[in-house]
Order: structure tokens, then sequence, then C-alpha cells
């Protein structure tokens, strides 16, 4: 049995084992008052701001001359009331362009908080090999704000951006290539023929069509030609197209080989390298055309030969004809041929350049010396007989006599000299 001090001892460890657990759940309650609190504190200070804007960015580590898309979701708790306006940062090493003249209008949940959206595409191109830094770009929006109920003009900034676009090793010593999900070539050529003649044309027309990129982002393809065909590139056309937010372009360009020569003769198979970002180099080909040419040029370069001549010595023969002879050589040919009437009239033009000027003068100055008289003298006969009446119909009136004939014409090369 159990004493009466045994009783006590046991009622009060149970009294004791009552107080502990009382204690212990006073305690519990009282913790979980001070979390259910502190949530309630942390649940106010996350509430969503009234307005906000999120950056993406599609790859920040692109190939040059790869598309990039940066995105701005502008958010806001009410609905936009209002245009959104926003300038494009000026680049020096990439190029930034505009999606689209309107934004992509939706709605996103966070925290439970349903937020008005509004997205804007924006897409850039790097130019350069190394780091490209986007700065800021600043909207202004206009919105009816939910919470207060009041019409609110707001500017929002982006975050900046950093990428950084690298060159592919394979890609080093290309000239031009294309950065693209998807690219297509096609190659259409008039009608073939058998055998060509010298002096036909050949038409040809080529497409590159690409995804995910600006038709001018297309390069122009260098179209070569071998010796005996000139081929003549006309000016490409392009075209953009944008399909919900999936763009694609078409660069369409029309050739013309020329057969200048005879024989045989390989055209097109131009390359077009293409870089698709998942799989790497792509090697495209457009397809190549044998041309056999009959005859040669020969006889058709010796006619142009011919013409060239004769056009030149036709032209030199003009510019003689047209050309202003020294007044020395018109006198000799004059003289040598017996045109006296054109002699004696390219002395009167020869004016004070004769070495003795006088003898073509009215009147001899004495004292005169015995030459001069005698040049005198011829000049007079001459003129007497080329323009006095009854030499009007004479085409050689001047005869000097007989035994003068030698020395009158020595008398006139020396009028010459």
């Amino acid at each position: 049995m159990i004493s009466k001090a045994g009783h006590f001892t046991l009622r009060l460890a149970l009294q004791c084992k009552r107080v502990a657990l009382f204690l212990f759940a006073m305690v519990w309650i009282s913790s979980s008052a001070i979390a259910t609190n502190i949530a309630a504190t942390n649940t106010v200070n996350t509430v969503t701001p009234s307005s906000q804007i999120l950056t993406q960015v599609s790859n920040v580590h692109p190939v040059v001359g790869e598309q990039i898309v940066l995105r701005f979701e502008l958010l806001v708790n009410g609905f936009f009331n209002g245009g959104t306006e926003f300038d494009l940062p000026s680049m020096s090493s990439a190029r930034l362009s505009q999606t689209s003249s309107f934004a992509i209008n939706g709605s996103r949940t966070i925290l439970g908080q349903t937020l008005s959206s509004q997205i804007w595409d924006l897409y850039l191109y790097p130019e350069h090999k190394g780091v490209i830094e986007v700065p800021s770009v600043r909207f202004k929006i206009k919105y009816m704000d939910s919470s207060s109920g009041e019409s609110k003009t707001v500017t929002l900034m982006s975050d900046a951006v950093a990428l950084y676009a690298h060159i592919p090793s394979s890609l080093k010593n290309a000239e031009q290539y294309i950065v693209s999900e998807s690219v297509l070539i096609e190659d259409l050529w008039s009608l073939s023929q058998p055998s060509y003649n010298v002096g036909d044309v050949i038409k040809r027309k080529i497409k590159i069509s690409v995804a995910n990129l600006p038709a001018m982002n297309i390069p122009r393809i260098l179209m070569t030609s071998p010796d005996g065909v000139n081929v003549i590139a006309l000016e490409a056309k392009l075209t953009d197209n944008n399909n919900r937010g999936e763009n694609s372009a078409i660069l369409s360009q029309e050739l013309h080989y020329i057969v200048e020569d005879g024989g045989k003769f390989i055209v097109g198979g131009e390359e077009v390298m293409w870089w698709e970002p998942d799989f790497g180099l792509h090697r495209l080909n457009f397809a190549e055309k044998e041309l056999n040419v009959a005859g040669s040029s020969t006889g058709r370069d010796v006619v142009l030969f011919a013409l060239v001549v004769s056009t030149t010595i036709l032209l030199i023969l003009l510019g003689l004809k047209n050309r202003i002879l020294p007044l020395r050589v018109k006198l000799t040919t004059a003289l040598l041929g017996g045109n006296w009437r054109e002699f004696i009239n390219l002395l009167y033009r020869r004016g004070d350049k004769l070495s003795a000027p006088a003898i073509i003068k009215p009147s001899l100055p004495l004292p005169a010396s015995a030459e001069q008289l005698k040049k005198h003298q011829l000049i007079s006969e001459l003129f007497s007989a080329c323009f006095s009446s009854a030499a009007e119909n004479n085409s050689n009136p001047f005869k000097p006599k007989e035994g003068e004939k030698f020395s009158v014409k020595e008398a006139l090369r020396y009028l010459i000299k």
C-alpha cells in the first residue's frame, strides 16, 4: 500500500505536469499568432506596384548579323487609355528597328493580381564583333489606375542590356553570309537550247527567301561569268512579310547573260553561305548551266576591226580637211599646182609675214635693189594675169616665157621662204 506521503507526492507530480502542458500550449498559441502577423506583414509589403516594365532578350550571345528580339512588357494596375510614346536609341555597333507600330495587348497575373499588359518588340542586328550595350528605352504611358480611379501619365525606363556578338570560326573568312533559321534559294533560266549563237541573250531569275530577317539584310550575290559571256544584273527587288509576329523576306533579281564568243561556257553555280543558329554552317549552290555557242567571234571581230579602221581614217581625213594649214604649206601647194589665183591671194593674206612686204604694195620705195625690183615685177605680172578682165576665162593665165619658166618658179619659191 502507498502511504499518505506517497499519495501526496504523486498528486504534486500530476499537478506540475498539468501546469507544464498549459504553459506549452500558451507558448505555441503565442508563436502561431506572431507567425501569422509576420506573414500578414510580408503580404502587405509584396503588393504589386501600379505600373512597371519587364525587359527580355532572346539571345545574349548572338552571331554578327543575327536577329535579336528585345521585348518590353508594360504592366499597369488598370487599363491603358492613351497612346504609348518611345524613341529608339542610336547605336554604332548594331542596328535597331521596330517590328510594328502597334503593341500586343493582353494581361498578366503577378502574385495573384491581374495586370493589363502592352508588349513592344524591337529587332536588334549586331554589325560588329564584341560587346554591344543597349541603353535604357524610355516609355511614356497613359492609363487608368484601378486603385485610385485616376488617370495617370508615367514614364517607365527599361533595363539596359549587354550582349556579346561573335563570328564563328567557320565564318571568319567569309565575305558575306546569311544568319537565319531558314534559307531557300530558287533559280529559273529561260528556255534551254542545244546550241546558242554569238549575240544571244539568256535570261535568269534568282530568288532568296529567309526567315526572321529583313530583306535589306540579305547580301547581294556577286555574279561572275567566264570570258566570252557578259552578265548584266538588274536591280534587286526586296520584299518583307510579317504574319502574326513571324517575319520573312525575299530577294528577287533578274540577270541577262550576253554571248560574245563561240565555244563552251559554264555559268551560274554561285554559293550562298548560311549560318543556322541551332545547327551551324550550310552551303547552298545555285544550279549551273552549260552554254554551247556555235561558231566563233573571229568574223565579227574582223568586221568590227575593219569598221573601226575605216572610221578612224575617215575622221583623220575630215580632220585634215578642216585643219588650218600653215600659209607656207598652202603657198607651196598652190605654186606646185599652178593655182596662181590662190597663190596671189595667199601672198596678200600673208601680209607682214613676208620677208619683203614692200613687194606687194602699189609702189616700191626707192632706192630698191635689183632683186626687189624683180620680185615686184613678178608680183605685178601675177596680179595682172590673175585679176584682169582677160584672165576671167583662163584657168592658167600666167605663162612665163619659155626661157624664163625656171627662173620665175625659182623666184616664186623664194617668195614663200
